[in-house]
């Protein structure tokens, strides 16, 4: 039995998103998407802040890469909103679709 072993492993592309990007993220769960700004950015996890518009507070969501890979979120990021990056992934498969609107400045 080994002692190591090698496993791959789905992890956030740092290259792609990272602190202080525009995060706009709907869990499959929730009615509505919410967006914010990114505040940590590691391979395992994203966590975005944002005004739930209650007075001078700021609260926050994450996001598991784990449940980005198993279809449960629809994001879209941006550095400067010049260009919009989107993903949305499929429940079923959980193959990469693109998002509508994505890329442009219609959304």
């Amino acid at each position: 039995m080994a002692l190591v072993t090698e496993k791959p492993v789905k992890v956030f592309d740092l290259s792609e998103i990272g602190r202080g990007y525009l995060l706009w993220g709907r869990h499959y769960t929730w009615d509505r998407g919410r967006a914010g700004f990114v505040t940590s950015a590691t391979e395992g996890r994203l966590v975005v802040q944002y005004h739930p518009g209650i007075g001078n507070i700021t609260n926050h969501f994450i996001i598991p890469v784990q449940e980005v890979e198993e279809g449960q979120w629809e994001i879209r990021w941006s550095a400067d909103l010049s260009e919009i990056q989107g993903f949305n992934a499929s429940l079923d498969s959980g193959q990469q679709k693109p998002t509508e609107g994505a890329g442009n400045n219609d959304t």
